[in-house]
């Protein structure tokens, strides 16, 4: 005969002759806890909320940022943001949950831009890759999660949105307009005439076949070099990732191991397959800055650690980390399931990849902060760019060389005016790169160029 302790509020139970697992005990307890309070509240138990609160929770208590519950009531705009069309600024985020805040550690509690879209709102104000944001609308953003965060940054589009950037110790407001955002994919250009390049704005499912057909019709150019831009990449399927490396490397190299939970049989060693698709000898550079984040790091060690590409820029992200995404109810569920390794062995998890040849990014100093506020609170970009409306270099370095003297970086005023004209333009005419005023493009031509 089973004796179950009689107190609803117990913290377990015990069934002679039977052993039960931990997880059947717990929720046996959740279940009479769940069931006394439906039984004992002076109200109506809202069952509905009570489910998703549960889940929510339930997920939360892992203490990972990258893993979360979506409630039925958001599934819908999680789902556009897979699909990658919704209303908004731009940007990829990241925000730890709210129990892991350090009052001493501003990452743990603000929202980190991971990178903005180029050509989104967010790029084209001059917010960049390890900007925090501490409120949206005068609301701090303490107690959001990171999916609530992004939510609040979306709308409809030419609505506006206030956010409270922190940056090197210092705060300044900045107020965007909401646009149309397609989270963009792979694009491709000949630079100079013979070099190729190419962006890879995330890798999705669908990212090796579109980056294969670029690439075809990059070599009918006979090119001399291939540069390929992951700069604020922050990273998505990695099947896309696979796809895009098995396009550059010979049949039998390690591209990436990932390591699951001991006793689950999810680790697995990904090798590359099938004859690449451009020579072996063509010299390939890979861009990267502190926005390539996952599965373009993968995709970046995946080039390196086999000897095919060169990294110039600077130190990635660091999240060597794989999630699981899940339909759960009418909601979704994102887990934590694996790490994942270079072929060189590496866990560059928080550490993130070094490049061959460091090319700093151009950065604003604390001193030009407050500088850089009054510059966008005055609207000077808008009303340069309708004075002057045609973009040439002349009119490009004509504004920097008048505002220059308000104390910020020419370089920074330089990507500030091209970044305002190019927003000005229909999107399919837009140069794909800007190798005059792009500091780490202009390196990677001339590594290509002259092989050091």
């Amino acid at each position: 005969m089973e004796q179950v302790l009689a107190s609803p509020l117990s913290g377990g139970y015990t069934s002679q002759g039977s052993t039960v697992d931990q997880i059947s005990i717990d929720m046996a307890s959740l279940e009479r806890l769940y069931r006394y309070v439906d039984s004992i509240y002076i109200d109506e138990v809202d069952k509905e909320k009570m489910f998703n609160d549960l889940a929510t929770a339930l997920v939360a208590s892992l203490d990972d940022p990258y893993s979360f519950y979506v409630p039925p009531s958001e599934a819908k705009q999680y789902q556009e943001e897979t699909v990658g069309v919704y209303g908004g600024i731009g940007t990829y985020l990241n925000k730890p949950v709210p129990e892991n805040k350090d009052p001493g550690d501003p990452s743990t509690y603000m929202i980190t831009i991971v990178s903005p879209f180029p050509g989104s709102p967010a790029q084209r104000a001059g917010l960049r890759a390890g900007d925090l944001i501490s409120h949206i609308e005068g609301e701090a953003v303490d107690e959001l999660t990171s999916y609530e965060a992004s939510m609040l940054l979306r709308g409809e589009p030419n609505t506006t949105v206030t956010i409270t950037v922190y940056r090197n110790g210092t705060s300044f407001d900045i107020t965007l307009v909401r646009e149309m955002i397609t989270t963009p994919t792979v694009d491709s250009g000949v630079l100079e005439g013979d070099i190729g390049y190419i962006i890879l704005y995330e890798f999705t499912p669908q990212t090796g076949k579109q980056l294969l057909e670029h690439v075809k019709k990059l070599m009918e150019e006979d090119i001399v070099g291939l540069i390929i831009d992951e700069r604020n990449n922050g990273g998505g399927a990695v099947d896309g990732t696979m796809q895009a490396a098995n396009i550059f490397l010979e049949e039998g190299k390690t591209l990436v191991t990932i390591q699951g939970k001991k006793g689950t049989k999810r680790d697995q060693r990904y090798i590359s397959s099938g004859d690449p698709e451009v020579p072996l000898d063509l010299p390939i550079v890979i861009l990267t800055n502190k926005g390539s984040a996952s599965s373009a790091e993968i995709f970046a060690a995946a080039m390196k650690d086999n000897n095919r590409a060169t990294l110039i820029g600077t130190k990635t992200f660091g999240k060597g980390v794989v999630q699981d995404v899940f339909q759960f109810g009418d909601g979704f569920a994102q887990v934590t399931t694996a790490h994942y390794y270079t072929p060189n062995g590496e866990n560059i998890h928080k550490k993130g990849i070094e490049p061959d040849i460091l090319v700093e990014d151009v950065e604003l100093s604390e001193e030009e902060i407050p500088l850089f506020e009054a510059l966008m609170t005055e609207n000077v970009l808008s009303s340069y760019v309708q004075k002057y409306p045609e973009p040439t270099d002349e009119h490009i370095r004509a504004f920097a060389e008048q505002y220059k003297e308000r104390g910020i970086n020419e370089e920074i005023l330089l990507l500030l005016i091209r970044n305002e004209y190019l927003s000005k333009m229909p999107y399919e005419d837009r140069p794909i790169a800007d190798p005059i005023f792009d500091r780490q493009l202009r390196r990677a031509i001339e590594f290509i160029r002259n092989g050091s």
